[in-house]
């Protein structure tokens, strides 16, 4: 009874190890992704940028005026390319991001600071919802407040590099 027991542990710890193990390589292909994208608009490479999610990927951006109201905006994978086209103009950094993942879906999300050429623009939170596919990890749909008055002092001290 013993020896089953010790037999039943083992395998047990190896596929907890396994399963443990897998996720953090998710993690990491998940952030990859995300930075590929942020490499991407820096580069203001459109095919490069589209690249990184779906056919049918769209932003939600919830963007703060000078006036304090608030503006939402939808568009698509191929409308925000139009956003980028000066290369080494942008630079986008989600400095602490947190990754959840449950199977062949992850979310990645965290606080960013959007620089133009090379000065701070604004701060906001990203979160990007991701699916496994035949190549890997793709954005389906992503969502970013957009606000220059939400800096923290943390991130107004940030520079780009």
């Amino acid at each position: 009874m013993k020896k089953v027991f010790t037999i039943l542990t083992l395998a047990i710890s190896l596929f907890a190890t396994s399963a443990a193990a897998q996720k953090a390589d998710d993690r990491a292909a998940a952030l990859a992704v995300v930075q590929r994208l942020f490499d991407e608009m820096a580069a203001a490479n459109a095919a490069g940028i589209l690249a990184t999610g779906t056919p049918e990927n769209q932003l939600v951006a919830l963007q703060k005026g000078r006036d304090g109201k608030s503006r939402i905006s939808v568009i698509n994978g191929e409308q925000f390319t139009k956003f980028f086209t000066k290369p080494g103009a942008v630079k986008e950094v989600m400095y602490d991001p947190k990754v959840e993942i449950s199977g062949d879906w992850a979310m990645v999300w965290g606080r960013y600071v959007f620089f133009n050429e090379g000065k701070l623009s604004h701060c906001g939170i990203n979160q990007f919802n991701m699916v496994r596919t035949d190549a890997g990890w793709k954005i389906a749909n992503g969502a970013s407040t957009m606000d220059p008055g939400d800096c923290s002092e943390k991130e107004k001290a940030m520079k780009a590099k």
